[in-house]
């Protein structure tokens, strides 16, 4: 492997890829360049999938294409696999309703509502919302994300470090009451 790396043939780049970069012994190290791969931003990958969109001739509005950005957890392969799996779903025009039904999603709704009940020490709300949510045969992991990702903007909307949470405006007040109804610590 050192020889390969240290003389690697002119039509060959090797490219070592760990999520373990601590464990890779120091004489490997020592003949290779480091790349740290970051999530890439909500705002960039918006705008590259309304970029496709445009390229393959579909309609799909901001707040569709950011739904399907903050799914995918800073992955632009997984959210263009996601719109790619969407578009042949439904079509187009794409709606946010219709990349909810995809991912089994019951929408953001039952999520703000689950933060209200966890951020109001509502323990029996909170309950009620989940078994709903049950219920309806949607994905409790997704009702989980959704809830994360919530508090995070909750969060974030407390510590006033709420540049761009990618939400529209409604759910941003939502948020924000949230915020202000809390302390740091519950959140």
């Amino acid at each position: 492997l050192l020889k390969t790396l240290e003389e690697p043939q002119d039509h060959a780049i090797l490219i070592l890829a760990t999520t373990e970069p601590h464990k890779v012994p120091l004489t490997i190290v020592s003949r290779c360049q480091r790349f740290d791969f970051r999530r890439i931003p909500l705002e960039a990958m918006v705008d590259k999938l309304a970029e496709l969109c445009r390229d393959e001739g579909v309609e799909a509005d901001a707040e569709t294409l950011a739904l399907i950005s903050r799914t995918s957890g800073g992955s632009l392969r997984d959210a263009e696999n996601l719109l790619e799996q969407a578009i042949v779903s439904y079509g187009t025009p794409l709606t946010g309703d219709q990349v909810r039904d995809l991912l089994g999603l019951g929408g953001d709704d039952e999520a703000l509502d689950l933060v209200a009940h966890t951020v109001g020490r509502d323990l029996r709300g909170g309950l009620a919302v989940i078994n709903r949510v049950a219920g309806q045969g949607s994905d409790l992991r997704q009702l989980h994300r959704g809830a994360m990702d919530f508090l995070r903007g909750v969060l974030l909307l407390k510590a006033g470090a709420a540049a761009s949470l990618g939400y529209p405006e409604e759910i941003i007040a939502r948020l924000g009451q949230l915020a202000e109804s809390t302390s740091m610590d519950r959140v």
